[in-house]
């Protein structure tokens, strides 16, 4: 047994912070952790987790960080120094001005509310709990915090226009923008391999919904941002994962989710794969009308024309 957790009643929990060996926080103390989480960790970082004096590391410097272009993501600020929205806008319109020509975006109004929102949400969580996943998807894999940007963007833009109020918006914005933290507890090379993943590092991939809920459910968030993170992959055929979900049994957010990671999948850069353009993405959902909402792929190419 590590020193890192304990068991308490029936569930463990986080004796101290976590970081792996980049320096980078992966679980709070005072978390709540299943086993399934302590097992990958035995199993992938046995010979990697570091405990560093966290009082000296939260005075370090956090180098800001850059995708392949150059761009820059999150601004590299001190705990110590104080972060403003302006700080963010000029790194989050860098990210959006790509996912605008991506999305053959040419009204740039269609993405000012949901810019504004998601530079609104990713300023205020800087004093969240949760803000620790949001800086970690900064620092993991660079597509990665990418992604998370770029489908809360697109949820956003067919949320708004299905009429969502401004505070059904954030919070629609704050569980997509979360959505794949469970990533965070899958090793670097294993997402990032090039080649035909096994059958084992499949199924670990495949854990990642079970795993962001695990990881977000001890901040008592509501239940609709654990809903985002555990059925994003569901299919309204039942052929997702990880529960095999049908039609109703998929949250509304959750089925926006759902054609946004797809979406964003299908038209972004992978190490397995080349991105395709916007048509190909759209005709893919489209000859897949049993599992994904028709009504919200017709809601997006109304956006997007």
């Amino acid at each position: 047994m590590y020193a890192f957790y304990k068991k308490v009643d029936s569930e463990y929990q986080i004796t101290q912070d976590i970081y792996n060996d980049n320096g980078i926080l992966l679980l709070g103390k005072g978390q709540k952790v299943t086993k399934e989480i302590i097992d990958i960790f035995e199993r992938n970082w046995k010979h990697k987790i570091e405990m560093p004096n966290v009082a000296s590391y939260k005075q370090r410097e956090i180098p800001a960080h850059y995708d392949s272009h150059g761009d820059v993501l999150i601004p590299g600020k001190s705990h110590s120094q104080i972060f403003t929205p302006n700080d963010s806008y000029s790194a989050l319109t860098s990210v959006t001005r790509k996912f605008a020509e991506k999305m053959n975006i040419c009204d740039n109004s269609i993405l000012e509310k949901p810019n504004k929102m998601l530079i609104n949400i990713i300023f205020e969580s800087r004093n969240k709990p949760w803000w620790i996943y949001v800086n970690a998807l900064s620092n993991y894999i660079d597509w990665l915090y990418t992604h998370s940007i770029d489908v809360a963007l697109i949820s956003m833009m067919i949320a708004a226009e299905l009429g969502y109020s401004d505070e059904e918006l954030t919070n629609l914005g704050i569980g997509t923008l979360l959505h794949d933290v469970g990533k965070l507890l899958i090793p670097k090379h294993i997402l990032q391999s090039p080649e035909r993943l096994t059958i084992e590092e499949m199924f670990l991939v495949r854990k990642h919904c079970e795993l962001g809920v695990s990881s977000l459910e001890g901040f008592d968030l509501p239940k609709e941002y654990l809903n985002i993170a555990m059925q994003h992959h569901e299919r309204l055929d039942g052929s997702g994962y990880p529960k095999g979900l049908k039609k109703d049994e998929i949250c509304r957010n959750a089925k926006i989710a759902m054609v946004a990671d797809t979406v964003d999948a299908i038209t972004s850069f992978r190490p397995y794969r080349q991105p395709e353009p916007l048509d190909v993405a759209i005709k893919e959902l489209r000859n897949g009308e049993e599992k994904y909402p028709q009504e919200l792929i017709s809601l997006l190419e109304k956006i997007l024309k």
